[in-house]
């Protein structure tokens, strides 16, 4: 797929949560009944699914600003107010990044729901056709997994709207009602996807995905039983997932689709604007990098400081600007010299997070770090060219992985989602020099314009204005 254009299209009457103004004749919408037709509507519609993994945000900076920002990994420059109040925890419904990612990721959902509805109706080639459901169901699972984990209880919408004359204004789910359908799309995922993909269709979702996101699902739920399980299934020889030798590897962009990638968001070069301008926000403010850095995200002194200085992820994962700062340095792409050319891929899902969420989840189910437990995070520490770790507790092996979570995956937009699912985000942040951080951060407020649109959505999340 990543030869092939990401296609938007405007499928559905109504796109919940995403549109402030209904057209009865928008210019850009085709209706369902002269669209479903062929074999080729339904890989653009499926094609179109995709889209709100990569676009939340300019080139996905969102992940970064929510996973990162708000974390003691990384710090905003202080030129938008939005990141430096996610930053500092004085964020309200109001702002503008936790409404973009809103709509962005019911966007998503609402294109999955007419690929759910729709495409089983076309006469085509049916091994293709249940493939490409299958596909819609994986990101599906993988949008509201954003959701239910951002802003807690959020309506659970899997049915399309025929028309604006029936349209439903939905209350928001149960948080665990959430995690049952999210967990039931990724089972059906799992049961159909490929293990892989050829050509132009490499980088679609795939089994070992949909085994990959139970296993984190499973892991937040705390059923450490069945994320073990997953996790062990995603490592199996079958599905040919393994670690690069060497960190210069892994983020390398002809390496994009090998062995370590299990889920990415797709960026490709070209004239065509489909090109990623990520490396640009990384980058040191006025830096040449993809035409002008721009500063917008700066690695912590602390989290480089987490690092051991012989660690070889180090020189790989931080590049050291003319002020001194160091900067992320995973996404380089010395052939992007202006913006939204760069060909990095985002990575989502990486191999290197399944085998921690082994880690993590066997010391639980044992009561202690099991042989297998080491072997797994070893295998991460020993190609950083750290010791072993051996003799630990079970508490002492959590924290371990966690630790091992912070170094391995920094700047790939977990760090947040960790610290709340361990119930460590508020004294984190407190030690950061954040004070007012309390434990109703622990999810973020529905954004404002939703709830004007939708009263059914009240009420706001505690903590945050009524």
């Amino acid at each position: 797929m990543k030869n092939s254009k990401y296609i938007y299209m405007f499928a559905a009457a109504l796109v919940l949560s995403a549109c402030n103004v209904l057209e009865e004749d928008p210019q850009s919408f085709i209706a369902y009944d002269k669209f479903y037709k062929t074999e080729s509507d339904a890989i653009t519609a499926v094609t179109g699914a995709y889209t709100a993994n990569k676009t939340n945000g300019d080139t996905n900076r969102n992940f970064n600003i929510l996973g990162d920002v708000t974390t003691d990994d990384v710090s905003p420059l202080q030129n938008n107010n939005d990141r430096v109040q996610l930053d500092q925890y004085t964020h309200t419904p109001q702002n503008s990044i936790l409404r973009e990612s809103w709509q962005n990721f019911y966007l998503g959902i609402t294109r999955c729901n007419e690929v759910i509805k729709r495409v089983p109706e076309i006469q085509m080639n049916e091994t293709l056709r249940t493939r490409l459901v299958a596909e819609a169901y994986f990101l599906r699972g993988f949008y509201y997994f954003h959701l239910v984990r951002l802003f807690g209880k959020v309506p659970l919408v899997t049915e399309v709207t025929e028309s604006l004359s029936n349209i439903v204004y939905p209350s928001r789910a149960e948080v665990s009602a959430v995690y049952t359908q999210i967990i039931q799309d990724f089972q059906a995922a799992e049961g159909v996807l490929p293990v892989s993909y050829t050509g132009a269709d490499r980088g679609r979702a795939t089994k070992g995905a949909a085994k990959a996101y139970l296993s984190l699902v499973y892991l937040t739920m705390k059923d450490y039983a069945k994320a073990a399980e997953k996790a062990k299934e995603v490592m199996a020889p079958e599905f040919g997932y393994g670690l690069w030798a060497n960190y210069t590897d892994v983020f390398a962009i002809p390496n994009e689709f090998g062995k370590e990638a299990i889920f990415d968001a797709q960026f490709i070069s070209g004239p065509t604007g489909q090109g990623s301008n990520l490396i640009a926000f990384w980058a040191q403010e006025n830096n040449s990098v993809a035409g002008r850095g721009f500063g917008s995200f700066q690695p912590t002194t602390d989290i480089y400081n987490a690092f051991d200085p012989t660690d070889k992820r180090l020189p790989v994962f931080f590049t050291k600007g003319t002020d001194g700062k160091y900067y992320c340095n995973k996404w380089i792409d010395s052939d992007a010299t202006t913006a939204n050319q760069s060909d990095n891929n985002f990575p989502h899902m990486r191999f290197a997070e399944v085998v921690l969420i082994f880690a993590e989840a066997s010391n639980e189910v044992s009561d202690t770090p099991t042989q297998e437990a080491y072997d797994a995070i070893n295998s991460i520490r020993e190609r950083a060219g750290l010791a072993d770790l051996a003799g630990l507790t079970k508490d002492e092996f959590r924290d371990a992985v966690l630790q091992e979570r912070r170094l391995e995956l920094c700047f790939e937009g977990h760090r947040w989602y960790d610290l709340v699912r361990t119930g460590r985000l508020v004294s984190t942040m407190h030690a950061k020099g954040i004070p007012n951080t309390q434990e109703y951060h622990n999810v973020f407020p529905v954004p404002q314009i939703e709830i004007d649109l939708n009263q059914s959505l009240k009420p706001q999340n505690d903590g945050y204005p009524q």
